[in-house]
């Protein structure tokens, strides 16, 4: 009995911890870092699509740079083109790139003259953005890798 009633108080002082310390837990922190939008999050599934519909007019390869915006870096998707910021870290909604591959604004709507991107190719867009818009540390486009000889 004595036994009994110490393994009870042990389960409920262990439930009273738990119902106190787990307000204080981030939200998603079980989950594993694959689905966690980061650096290889970004190779999979974001620069892929930008190379296939974006780099061609909006990278520094570009023969003519499309209103004066360049993705292929995370610095110059933050400072954006002529009509703002393309990327808006942790603030999907005011992400202009999201906007155009929306297609929520007819004026920006992108890809152009291509159909709107599949709705889960913009969903990991929209989680990226979520999380901070990260790119791979040091990643830089091989031109503007300068030789080193």
């Amino acid at each position: 009995m004595q036994l009994q009633a110490t393994l009870f108080s042990v389960r409920a002082s262990a439930v009273a911890v738990l119902a106190v310390l787990l307000p204080f837990c981030p939200a998603g922190a079980g989950e594993s870092p694959v689905s966690s939008p980061g650096p290889s999050f970004f190779e999979q599934k974001i620069r892929p699509v930008l190379a296939d519909h974006c780099y061609k007019c909006h990278s520094t390869k570009a023969t003519k740079l499309k209103g004066g915006l360049a993705l292929d870096s995370r610095e110059r998707a933050l400072k954006g083109g002529n009509t703002g910021p393309a990327i808006v870290p942790s603030k999907p909604e005011e992400s202009l790139l999201l906007k155009a591959i929306r297609h929520s604004d007819p004026d920006l709507e992108m890809p152009p003259e291509e159909p709107k991107l599949p709705d889960d190719v913009i969903a990991s867009f929209e989680k990226w953005i979520k999380a901070g818009a990260p790119y791979p540390q040091g990643s830089m486009e091989a031109t503007e890798s300068k030789p080193w000889w």
